[in-house]
């Protein structure tokens, strides 16, 4: 009987377990659907999927800009000397500064008994006036001796049996001796060439060393002389297999990673760089081509654009408030504008060159060119004869440079860009000064000049280009009513935007250039938030880092781009290159050092990208994707940039029951327990008030701030009021505050005390200036300002002395757990690209109607978490390809998480 009631009670326990388990399985799958295995094709069937993908492929909505995907190469992180730029020897023309450690012979040290001295005040000895430094190596003893270079960076990498280029200029007065070329690796002589035939006059000798060994540490090109004193300038070594084997030659594995991405342009050198902080640091394409001090072409042993004949530059990512620096950034200009235009051809790519526009860097602060001075008519003139050397006559003086250089026939160039995050009066009066320049070229030689077209800068990020871009067309505007003229591509081509976002904002903005949001016509300008009519080139932009996150955030915003490729003429991301040893700035798309090469996930993703890009928009549609937008919670809080400023009568109440939060007028000497200091700045109570003292500040995303309150704050208003001491800025006031990498600020008196605007941190990533929340404001010292912010679920608004200064609604509509876009390109393939951001697998009912093809090839890349990286040792999300057979017109698909999905369904397929 025991047994029986224990068996009982033991079926009674099951039954209800298995009960509770069904329930709990149910409820499971409510929320997350049992899938087919990734990339299975299944019967449609809505009900079984997460998303519907609807399309008609036989509706083109407009077409798309056959450029739109390409490159944009800046000489940051040592990308051209050291980089693409195939030269192993650093520094081969002697003529670094005190800016680099050891001076003018950076890169070298004595061999054996030498003694090395680096000569720059004999002009007449000198190779050229462009070329004034040399080495001078004086041997006292019997055994060879002389200089050792050890390459850029890290140093030289070499390989068993490849072979390397090398030649010297060189001369003596009496060393008539053999001159002894060594490749050495540590002790190792990997090879070695001797050469005669030193005369008193300059000459140039050419040898070739094949190694009989790899290594990648203390590789070094060494000269040598025997007892006697010779001098030496221009001493180089290439690898024999530069890309496509050409003449001062680029890296072949760099370059072959270009083609791979199939750009239909290249936007060079720059950048920062073609600004400079003044004419003595700006980018000079002539320079970068072989010109005198006159800005004329300077022939050298018969010819023009000699590598030798080119004056070297200083980079304006070196700083020039240093000495000795271990990685300085000069310019050797081997890789110049000609080796640009040569590389836009190898690769098929537009080329799209961006030129000084007689402003300094303006982000560093520094002043224009005078429109009334002979340097600023040189500008202008530069732009005209750049002109000249890419499409000009042989005949021509620059044509005939470009033809000496090796190119007789034009290079077609059409656009060029006309300054870098350049913004306002200073740069549109001096862009219409080279537009006017153009114009009157045009009339007076149509055949030479007919064709070009300028590209207008509208500054530094996405928080002004809305209202910068509204600024580009008031301009445009002008200039059109003073010239007489009724279309705006007279004024420019297209307007450059950079910014560099959050993940975050690219997923929420894969909109933004969408009709109703970014205007198409004139009449919409008004209408819009960001402006419109002039099409757009997306210059530079990335998302923070080179994650998986950040490139499938990247992939979501090139749906948009490509959605809206009626408008978006181009897009490119920047920077390009990555040295793995030293650099300025991350991410980039491309990793390498002197060893090796590597593509970050991003790079993966721009080229399914750019080519798979369609010629013609599809109509389409994806149901079930969007994300849910949160509202605004958490802390508030005061704080300060290179400022300090007093704050009082701190009150924070709900908006729905009218009940006080918290608040503080500190009376008490001591800041309460709920006030937290996370950064730097020096706050305390001071005469009943909370002061900041610090005007310095370590450089940090938030400012100097203090939070006050709790996380699940929301649907509240923040009073208080604040004063202006002593210092740059004004105000920072914190709301939405999580942590320090997730928050909200207004920013009163930002830019130089310049502006009122919004900003977001998330995921530690910090906004610039939020579009559409952006006035003029100025702090003044000693006034107090009553401020006032009303948070209620994503929206904001903000209050000064009464009067509103910013409301914005955070989050967007547009913000999905996936994205799409479907194309059909100009052999007649349908393209269809979909980004899944989340988690875990998708299944997507897809209709496309009027599709009859059997089967589709697919390129996918994938990861198993957001913060998957490649490296040099391992590619995490490489990009796959594969076919997929038994489509229809309509099919169910799954994708995996973490994806970019591109198929190609080809009408051969049907």
């Amino acid at each position: 009987m025991k047994y029986t009631l224990l068996a009982f009670f033991r079926r009674i326990c099951a039954f209800f377990t298995a009960a509770f388990l069904a329930l709990t399985n149910c409820a499971s799958n409510t929320s997350e659907k049992q899938r087919p295995p990734v990339n299975t094709v299944t019967a449609y069937d809505t009900d079984a999927a997460d998303y519907r993908l609807t399309s008609d492929v036989n509706e083109a909505l407009h077409p798309i800009s056959d450029t739109l995907f390409g490159i944009f190469f800046e000489d940051i992180n040592f990308a051209a000397d050291g980089g693409l730029y195939a030269e192993m020897v650093s520094n081969r023309s002697f003529a670094f500064t005190s800016l680099a450690a050891n001076d003018a012979l950076y890169g070298w040290s004595a061999a054996g008994n030498a003694a090395l001295r680096v000569s720059n005040d004999d002009p007449a000895g000198a190779l050229n006036q462009n070329n004034p430094s040399y080495l001078i190596i004086e041997n006292t003893a019997e055994t060879l001796s002389g200089a050792e270079n050890r390459g850029f960076t890290e140093g030289m990498a070499i390989r068993a049996g490849k072979t390397y280029n090398v030649s010297f200029y060189a001369r003596s007065d009496t060393y008539r001796g053999q001159v002894t070329v060594r490749l050495l690796a540590g002790d190792t002589v990997a090879a070695q060439a001797e050469i005669s035939g030193l005369t008193d006059v300059w000459q140039k000798f050419e040898t070739s060393l094949t190694s009989a060994v790899t290594a990648d540490e203390d590789v070094r090109l060494a000269v040598l002389i025997g007892h006697g004193t010779a001098a030496f300038d221009m001493v180089s070594m290439f690898p024999t297999d530069t890309y496509l084997q050409e003449e001062n030659g680029l890296r072949a594995d760099l370059c072959e990673k270009l083609a791979d991405l199939q750009p239909k342009f290249l936007r060079f050198p720059g950048g920062c760089v073609i600004e400079g902080y003044n004419d003595a640091t700006d980018y000079s394409w002539k320079d970068s081509v072989g010109a005198d001090e006159n800005g004329e072409p300077l022939l050298f042993n018969g010819r023009y654009g000699d590598v030798a004949a080119r004056r070297q530059g200083v980079n304006i990512w070196t700083d020039l408030n240093a000495t000795q620096d271990v990685y300085p950034s000069f310019m050797s200009y081997g890789l110049g504008f000609y080796e640009f235009f040569r590389l836009c051809k190898d690769l098929g790519a537009a080329p799209v060159p961006v030129l000084n526009c007689g402003l300094y860097c303006q982000m560093r602060g520094m002043g224009p060119v005078d429109m009334e001075s002979g340097l600023f008519a040189r500008y202008v003139q530069d732009m005209l004869d750049l002109v000249e050397f890419a499409n000009g006559d042989v005949t021509s003086k620059w044509g005939a440079v470009r033809a000496s250089m090796g190119q007789t026939e034009p290079f077609g160039l059409k656009y060029i860009c006309i300054g870098n995050e350049n913004e306002g009066t200073d740069y549109y009066e001096r862009y219409t000064a080279f537009l006017n320049a153009l114009h009157n070229a045009q009339e007076t030689d149509p055949a030479l000049y007919g064709e070009i077209e300028l590209i207008y800068s509208a500054g530094a990020s996405d928080a002004t280009h809305g209202a910068n871009y509204i600024k580009a067309y008031a301009y445009a505007e002008e200039w059109m009513q003073k010239n007489g003229e009724a279309d705006l591509s007279a004024f420019a081509a297209a307007v450059d935007q950079h910014y560099y976002n959050s993940p975050a904002w690219f997923l929420q903005n894969a909109d933004y250039y969408d009709a109703g949001k970014y205007g198409r016509t004139a009449e919409e300008i008004t209408a819009t938030r960001y402006g419109g009519a002039i099409p757009v080139f997306l210059g530079e932009y990335a998302a923070r880092t080179n994650t998986l996150e950040s490139a499938l955030a990247e992939a979501a915003f090139m749906t948009g781009l490509e959605r809206n490729g009626d408008i978006v003429k181009m897009a490119c991301y920047a920077p390009l290159f990555g040295n793995t040893v030293a650099g300025h700035w991350s991410p980039d798309l491309i990793w390498y050092n002197n060893g090796t090469s590597f593509a970050s996930v991003n790079y993966n993703v721009q080229k399914l990208f750019s080519r798979n890009t369609g010629a013609f928009l599809l109509s389409s549609s994806l149901d079930g994707a969007a994300v849910p937008q949160a509202n605004i919670k958490g802390k508030v809080g005061v704080g300060t940039w290179y400022t300090s400023a007093a704050f009082d009568n701190v009150l924070v109440k709900s908006n729905q029951t009218g009940k006080t939060l918290g608040k503080d007028s500190f009376f008490n000497p001591l800041l309460r327990l709920n006030w937290t200091t996370p950064t730097d700045g020096k706050f305390r109570v001071k005469n009943g008030r909370l002061v900041q003292s610090d005007t310095d500040m370590r450089y940090t995303e938030t400012g100097s701030v203090a939070y006050f309150g709790d996380e699940t704050w929301e649907d509240y208003t923040l009073t208080l009021d604040a004063e202006k001491l002593a210092g740059n800025e004004g105000f920072l006031i914190c709301f939405g505050v999580q942590d320090t990498e997730n928050n909200y600020f207004w920013n009163i008196g930002g830019w130089d005390n310049t502006v009122s605007c919004l900003q977001q941190i998330s995921g530690g990533a910090k906004t610039g200036q939020i579009p559409g929340t952006v006035r003029p404001f100025t702090a003044e010292t000693g006034r107090t300002y009553r401020l006032k912010v009303c948070v209620s679920g994503r929206n904001v608004k903000c209050y000064i002395d009464g009067e509103l200064y910013a409301d914005y609604t955070a989050g967007s509509d547009c913000e999905a757990e996936c994205y799409q876009v479907v194309s059909r390109d100009k052999n007649g393939d349908v393209i269809v690209k979909i980004v899944n951001v989340t988690a875990s697998s998708r299944t997507l009912a897809c209709d496309l109607g009027g599709l009859a093809c059997g089967s589709a090839a697919v390129s996918q890349l994938a990861g198993q978490a957001l913060s998957d990286v490649n490296t040099a040792e391992k590619e995490s999300c490489p990009i796959t390809e594969f076919t997929l057979t038994g489509l229809s017109e309509r099919f169910n698909l799954t994708v995996p998480q973490y994806s970019l999905t591109v198929l190609r369904f080809s009408e051969t397929n049907a």
